[in-house]
């Protein structure tokens, strides 16, 4: 069975605008995966970003999400439980630190992202895209 692909917010957004940041191979992977999905955290983590003038989106960028055939995927209570798994991330990010945990809240996943923090962990779900 393939993997289901999480993806962390940055990677979404350059699959989603086909940015080269994504090698050729790193875009396979994803598109083999039996599901690709992206945490609402990270719908939100961009809005706050965008709002404060750090980012700028484009418009609509959740619909390219689902164009790229990203589902949008709630935080829930199973992801929450999660946190308790990575007590070195404690002071990480706290978006990174919810993707992880959702990623982490479904077996035969694999998380996608150039965060280095998550990629140096050396968890063998994570694949580092950076």
């Amino acid at each position: 069975m393939a993997k289901r692909a999480f993806l962390d917010t940055h990677i979404a957004l350059w699959l989603a605008s086909g940015d080269p940041k994504l090698s050729k191979a790193l875009v396979k992977d994803i598109n083999n995966s039996s599901e690709t999905a992206v945490s609402a955290v990270s719908i939100a983590e961009l809005e706050i970003k965008a709002s404060a003038g750090k980012l700028r989106l484009p418009a609509e960028f959740e619909e390219a999400f689902r164009e790229a055939g990203i589902k949008i995927e709630p935080f829930g209570i199973d992801a929450a439980l999660q946190f308790q798994r990575f007590p070195a991330l404690a002071k990480h990010d706290p978006f990174d630190r919810m993707i992880l945990a959702q990623a982490s809240a479904k077996s035969n996943t694999v998380l996608f992202t150039a965060d280095r923090v998550i990629a140096s962990l050396g968890l063998d779900w994570v694949r580092d895209c950076s």
